[in-house]
């Protein structure tokens, strides 16, 4: 009898240690895309640049710098507090929400949700899993938009992240009537398109329905370009995640 029990001991101590070693770190596997991790970090985020909401000035830039991507649907919206009532804070959000979209599926589409026109929802839902779920998946390609990072270094950026965005020069603000609200098309700076940069579009609307707290933020109505495939990362310097 001790033998059958030393045996079984045994067997589940095996069984144990191989779902150990199969089981991945979220936080060291920049491939995960269902885990979540415990920040180290406080989560900080600030606003600079002046953008009109009225009046198509190119030229006009803004930046978003923030210590880490929030970690929760309660640090994003701390975050859209903070910067969602700027059309380039809409645009910062919605690269956050993707990135965290990457970490864990549920977080993600729920701040996903609350930064988009709800016709939009469906087409960034599609974009995000053809990124991160393929065979061939680019876990960086929001990193490609933080400042610093490139193919050559790994899409590696320095910290604090730092977005840097302008007004589209070709794109004129337009009255979007079914929103009854002003287009703007901001452009979110790249090191790893070859456009250099990739337009989003936003608006702030009371239309019932949408999501923007009745015009209080600013909210995407067209992104697919944020997600159209960047260079690949350097072999030499593997991308190594973000915080």
């Amino acid at each position: 009898m001790k033998q059958k029990y030393l045996y079984l001991s045994t067997a589940f101590i095996a069984l144990a240690l191989v779902f150990q070693g199969c089981s991945k770190d979220p936080a060291k596997d920049p491939d995960s895309g269902n885990g979540s991790t415990t920040p180290t970090t406080k989560f900080e985020v600030s606003i600079t640049g002046q953008i009109s909401h009225t009046t198509h000035t190119p030229g006009q830039t803004g930046t978003v710098t923030f210590s880490r991507f929030p970690a929760s649907v309660a640090e994003w919206k701390q975050a859209r507090e903070q910067i969602g009532g700027e059309p380039h804070g809409a645009a910062a959000l919605q690269l956050m929400a993707s990135e965290m979209y990457r970490r864990n599926r549920n977080i993600g589409r729920e701040c996903i949700e609350l930064n988009n026109t709800t016709t939009n929802v469906t087409t960034c839902i599609t974009r995000v899993n053809d990124i991160y779920g393929t065979s061939s998946p680019r876990p960086y390609q929001m990193a490609a938009f933080l400042k610093g990072a490139s193919p050559d270094n790994g899409y590696n950026p320095p910290k604090p992240y730092t977005i840097e965005m302008r007004v589209a020069a070709g794109r004129p603000y337009t009255d979007f009537t079914d929103y009854q609200a002003l287009l703007i098309t901001i452009e979110v700076i790249s090191n790893g398109h070859n456009s250099g940069s990739v337009p989003v579009s936003v608006l702030k609307t009371q239309r019932p329905g949408q999501p923007g707290d009745n015009g209080k933020f600013f909210i995407v109505s067209e992104c697919s370009t944020l997600y159209v495939r960047c260079q690949e990362a350097s072999f030499a310097n593997p991308f190594k995640g973000l915080d």
